[in-house]
């Protein structure tokens, strides 16, 4: 079995945990680039007759391979012309699922899966329709566990997903960092001149998709976008994010007026040739690949170290997945016997210690778009003066993010200190010099001339602000008459009236 990290080994006590306490649906939250498979595996190691449903062809064999290599044992693929075998003593024990292929026909139901006892469902922010909701309460009806993996198992800004509870299990990517299991990215927010929201219509937190279309295939925001890559990419692993076909084959038709040779991957695009493009890029013989829709997750690739983002976007989950495309650290440097400390150093030592992500984009910050920052920091994205600062200082030149967040915590509990200090000072001035002198003022005394009076005062009229033992009694009995209804005033002006009668010499 392989050594689980901690934060490994406490997920899968957690969600075994869950299961017994008899939750039905679990949701594990775990960042880009942080073994989740391990988690997975474990889990399938130790529960009967498990299920891994992926939503991709490419995920789907990838994730059986690193199944059998840690469980040291065959598993079973259920996709396209592959059926899951149902005969007794063939049957295997895992089965590693497609989504599509076993929403296909119902083949969910099949004799394969009839004592399923565990349903694990990777990348669970994908793809919750009716369809994959029917099937998940097929299995639950039958007794089986359904454990939902995702590094952003939320949609939009945050709001919770179909189907699923609130994660249950959480280790996010800021934890990831800083217990230096990930690397770090220097974060540069790079004004494109050309790039202006303003234009583009905003109703209900949504653009305008055709306005905005237009302002992201320009041809000049195109070539500041790749000027800008070809300037700092130094011809490492890079990959740029495009909001659309058509702007990103405009990249490529730019870079390569330049004789920089790069991939293209979009949805559209023949399988065949998006392996092409892919093996080109992985094999290094481009060093750039322009995607659409293709590289948002499941996505393994250590070795990049530049993220440009030149399609804006207000999703935290989308912004997320794409960053967390260049976490992982290079292989072989990393052990789970190591400390934090060393953990860190050998990051820090390594080829790659750091990467490098662009927020082509961020003239936006008043538009409200995400930068990696606001990603990381939580707090960023509810403090506007917090999140000044720190666009300012990424501004200028690139900020490492841990550092970043750590100044900006210090910066922070500075001011705080600093305004607690100044409300102290003002209240200890208030109750010396204001209200009493602690030595001469006696408890026991009757109200100093001039103090001001507690009771009811005029709400209006020309006697407005007086206290009613003040105000005329032939006014209050005009008072009292001219109110239809009873209320709390009325109330004390007529107990003022009554006063004054069993006080023969009051105010009349």
């Amino acid at each position: 079995m392989t050594c689980l990290r901690d934060y490994q080994r406490r997920a899968v006590e957690q969600v075994c945990l869950a299961a017994k306490r008899g939750q039905k649906r679990v949701v594990v939250c775990q960042p880009v680039g942080s073994g989740k498979t391990e988690v997975q595996a474990e889990l399938c190691r130790i529960a009967r007759y498990p299920v891994n449903v992926v939503p991709l062809v490419d995920l789907m064999r990838q994730n059986r391979d690193r199944m059998e290599l840690r469980l040291g044992e065959k598993v079973d693929i259920e996709q396209g012309a592959n059926f899951a075998e149902s005969i007794e003593g063939l049957r295997r024990r895992v089965i590693v699922a497609s989504r599509d292929s076993l929403l296909s026909r119902s083949r969910f139901k099949a004799k394969a899966y009839e004592r399923t006892t565990l349903v694990i469902v990777d990348e669970c922010h994908v793809g919750i329709t009716p369809r994959m909701e029917e099937m998940l309460k097929w299995y639950e009806d039958r007794g089986a566990t359904i454990v939902g993996f995702s590094a952003t198992p939320y949609k939009g800004k945050g709001k919770a997903l179909r189907y699923w509870p609130r994660p249950q299990v959480v280790y996010s990517l800021w934890d990831a960092i800083h217990d230096g299991w990930l690397v770090s990215p220097t974060c540069h927010l790079s004004e494109a001149k050309s790039f202006d929201l303003t234009m583009v219509e905003d109703e209900a937190g949504e653009w305008d998709k055709g306005q905005l279309e237009a302002v992201l295939t320009a041809e000049h925001f195109a070539q500041e976008v790749t000027s800008l890559v070809l300037s700092t990419y130094r011809r490492k692993p890079s990959v740029v994010y495009a909001c659309n076909r058509r702007q990103a084959e405009l990249f490529v038709q730019i870079f390569e007026r330049y004789g920089v040779r790069v991939s293209l991957v979009h949805c559209k695009q023949n399988p065949l040739v998006r392996k092409e493009n892919m093996d080109a890029f992985t094999s290094n013989e481009t060093q750039i690949i322009v995607n659409v829709g293709i590289l948002g997750y499941g996505w393994d690739m250590p070795t990049l170290e530049n993220v440009y983002m030149a399609a804006p976007t207000r999703s935290l989950s989308r912004y997320e997945q794409r960053l967390g495309r260049g976490t992982r650290c290079l292989p072989g440097i990393l052990h789970p016997e190591m400390s934090r400390d060393e953990r860190l150093a050998a990051i820090a030592a390594s080829a790659k210690p750091t990467f490098h992500i662009y927020d082509i984009t961020d003239s936006s910050r008043n538009h409200q778009l995400l930068n990696a920052l606001q990603v990381l920091d939580a707090k960023c994205r509810r403090s506007a003066a917090r999140r000044a600062r720190m666009a300012d200082l990424a501004a200028q030149g690139g900020i490492d993010a841990t550092e970043a967040v750590r100044q900006a915590d210090q910066l922070d509990l500075e001011e705080l200190q600093a305004k607690t200090r100044e409300i102290m000072e003002k209240r200890k001035r208030l109750v010396v010099g204001v209200t009493f002198d602690h030595a001469t003022r006696d408890l026991f005394s009757e109200p100093e001339e001039g103090k001001k009076r507690r009771g009811w005062r005029m709400l209006y009229g020309k006697y407005k602000g007086e206290h009613l033992s003040a105000v005329p009694q032939g006014y209050l009995e005009w008072v009292l008459g001219s109110q239809k209804k009873a209320t709390p005033f009325t109330a004390a002006v007529r107990s003022e009236l009554a006063r004054r009668k069993e006080a023969p010499n009051a105010q009349r």
